[in-house]
Order: structure tokens, then sequence, then C-alpha cells
């Protein structure tokens, strides 16, 4: 896959082809990670922010019930030997 480079203000960039943007869902406005490899290729991945996805998997396990606590939310002498 082929792309030119081309002026942007004082930077230099290049367009993604569609195909690529969809095969990696990356959409406008979301942060790509660019690495230079020692062999001389630029190796782009899409950024995931920590925790991203995780608000809908926690929703996901409290409707199966899986939420449940592995401790007692109390401390007293009992759970001071579970810690």
């Amino acid at each position: 896959m082929e792309a030119t480079v081309v002026k942007i203000g004082g930077s230099l960039g290049f367009k993604i082809p569609e195909p690529a943007l969809k095969d990696f869902n990356i959409k406008a406005g979301n942060i790509v990670e660019m690495n230079l490899i020692n062999n001389g290729k630029l190796v782009i991945l899409r950024s995931t922010k920590n925790r991203e996805g995780w608000d809908a998997k926690f929703a996901q396990y409290a409707m199966e019930g899986e939420d449940k606590l592995l401790l007692p939310d109390f401390v007293d002498s009992e759970t001071d030997t579970l810690l």
C-alpha cells in the first residue's frame, strides 16, 4: 500500500487509504502510535486508552451476576488474616 507525503502546515503527513481505515477500525479523531523500527519501517498502531472498554465489561459482569465481592467490604480481625 502506498501513500503520498503531503505538506500540512509546518509538518508533513499522508492519507491512510479507506480500506486500511476500515480494516483497522481507525476513525477521524482516533489517536495512533507511530514507531520507527531500526530497519527503516514505520509501524502505525491504533492507540488504546488504559481501561478502554472496561465499563461495558463490568456492566456485562453485573448483568450476569459475576460481580460479587471476593472479600467482605468491611475489615475486622478475621479479614485481616485474609490479607
